[in-house]
């Protein structure tokens, strides 16, 4: 969003201004009136509904699925997790002293998916001794800073969407089978209500959905309904 999106919004005359945060986060704040947005992105429809429930959104859309993976820090390559001799919940497991990034189950689905997801793989003990209490915070990072810990190598993994780590060139591996969370990761866009630029609003939705942005976010890997 704050690259090839805005750049291209900037060539059809349209000024872009994002704040990025975890999608319970942004919820929080639109509801609590600290935030009025044109425009809000969230991941999660029951997020969505939320917003929608109080009378907050006017329109909303789908814009497309991600899938659930650990990025790995950058220079660390990914020989850490050979999948096709060593299964995957097993590779996590043996790790010693993985620094591990994650996002705060209760600000961000994606915090809650990763919790989920590595259950999913290694069982309630297994997670727990990988991720310790679900508010960790040894290892629980604000959504705008978690893919910053692993650029820098602070973190040697991190869960995080495909898209976030195609945006900032990080190696990927998606989860394997349902714990990718592939069924449930979902980003929707909505105009709000009390939107004050509700033209350039729409403006912004139509080039997601309809114009150029949407090859933009194809090539960012997410996949369209």
């Amino acid at each position: 969003m704050e690259g090839p999106v805005a750049n291209a919004l900037a060539q059809r005359g349209i000024g872009f201004q994002g704040e990025a945060r975890g999608s319970q986060e942004i919820a929080n704040f639109v509801l609590a009136g600290f935030r009025t947005p044109d425009v809000v992105i969230v991941v999660d429809p029951a997020i969505l509904a939320r917003l929608t429930h109080a009378g907050l959104v006017a329109q909303s859309w789908q814009l497309g699925r991600a899938s659930l993976g650990i990025a790995l820090a950058k220079g660390h390559g990914d020989v850490w997790f050979d999948q096709a001799n060593v299964p995957f919940g097993k590779t996590l497991l043996e790790g010693v002293g993985w620094h591990i990034a994650r996002t705060d189950p209760q600000l961000d689905p994606k915090g809650r998916y990763t919790i989920e997801a590595v259950r999913m793989l290694v069982g309630a003990e297994g997670e727990h001794r990988l991720l310790g209490d679900d508010e960790n915070p040894a290892q629980i990072f604000p959504e705008q800073d978690l893919l910053v810990r692993l650029e820098t190598g602070e973190a040697d993994f991190g869960f995080v969407y495909s898209t976030e780590a195609r945006a900032r060139h990080l190696d990927f591996i998606e989860l394997p089978g349902r714990a990718s969370m592939s069924d449930k990761i979902r980003y929707f866009v909505a105009i709000m209500k009390n939107a004050q630029h509700p033209q350039a609003a729409r403006a912004f939705v139509d080039f997601l959905l309809h114009g150029p942005g949407r090859a933009i976010l194809t090539n960012a890997g997410l996949s369209h309904p």
